[in-house]
């Protein structure tokens, strides 16, 4: 129950921070994606199962703030979770820059996984030359950002969140 209720609060405190906070710092026109960045994270935390838990409920909450069909981000984000959390455990000598490299590719797989999610629910118009400066944009700032949220989760996640994780 502890999990949950942190894991909750660094949810609602995400959704927050993306709307309140780097909804106004854009680059481009485009912002970062953190309730994606949690999922990532938490898929390198706590491995797959974790990885898309946290990511399907980060996904709805963003589901539930903006005007996407509503599940298509849940889909997506548990799906980058799990991908995240198998790649990472499959890994067997980390390095430094591994996690930052991680969030790096799983940001342009999750944006290039919503075009065709979006795709195949009948929205159109998502592939033009500015998906590019998007995808860009949020690779690059979950890459500078997933130390910090590779800690936060580290906590929310409690000790059981794996014994690689710790480590780091």
């Amino acid at each position: 129950m502890k999990v949950v209720a942190r894991v909750a609060l660094v949810l609602l405190s995400a959704a927050v921070l993306e709307r309140g906070l780097f909804s106004q710092l854009r680059i481009g026109g485009a912002a970062a994606d953190i309730l994606l960045l949690l999922a990532i994270s938490a898929g390198m935390v706590g491995g797959p199962d974790r990885g898309a838990v946290v990511g399907f409920f980060a996904g709805l909450v963003l589901d539930l703030l903006g005007q996407s069909p509503l599940g298509l981000y849940a889909l997506v984000y548990c799906v980058v979770g799990y991908v995240v959390g198998a790649a990472h455990s499959a890994v067997v000598r980390a390095s430094r820059w591994e996690p930052m490299v991680l969030a790096f590719l799983a940001s342009a797989v999750a944006i290039a996984l919503y075009v065709v999610a979006s795709f195949m629910v009948g929205r159109s118009g998502l592939i033009n030359p500015h998906l590019l400066v998007v995808t860009a944009v949020v690779s690059l700032a979950n890459a500078v950002l997933v130390p910090f949220t590779n800690r936060t989760l580290r906590w929310a996640l409690g000790d059981g969140a794996g014994s690689r994780a710790a480590v780091r």
